[in-house]
């Protein structure tokens, strides 16, 4: 049965008890991490130089900073995201674009960019 005959044949569903059943979840209004295993560090640095822009203990403490580099100016192709964990051992969370978006939705802010359009 498709979604639209189960609504005909229930009838549609009362506004009050849809909202209460589906409350905004924690992780919408706390916003979340990601976790690698064995991973200590997290470094935020911008490609091509390398250069570090600062060290964090978990992807929540690097999301302010990655949000504040884009607002800063800086383009988010830039930056990259890289975890590092203690055998030394090192690879890439996120980049770009993406980087961006998880930082905003992270921190529970509305991930929408303002891209400018192609010519």
């Amino acid at each position: 049965m498709t979604t639209r005959n189960a609504a005909r044949l229930l009838g549609p569903e009362p506004a009050a008890a849809h909202e209460s059943a589906r409350p905004r979840s924690a992780r919408q209004e706390r916003g979340f991490e990601i976790v690698i295993d064995r991973a200590v560090e997290y470094v935020l640095r911008l490609v091509p130089s390398g250069k570090v822009l600062g060290r964090y203990r978990s992807t929540r403490e690097a999301w302010p900073a990655v949000v504040a580099a884009v607002d800063g100016g800086r383009a988010p192709r830039l930056l990259v995201l890289d975890w590092v964990g203690a055998d030394g051992s090192r690879g890439k969370v996120s980049s770009g674009v993406t980087l961006e978006y998880l930082a905003r939705s992270g921190l529970g802010i509305p991930a929408e960019h303002p891209r400018p359009p192609r010519r």
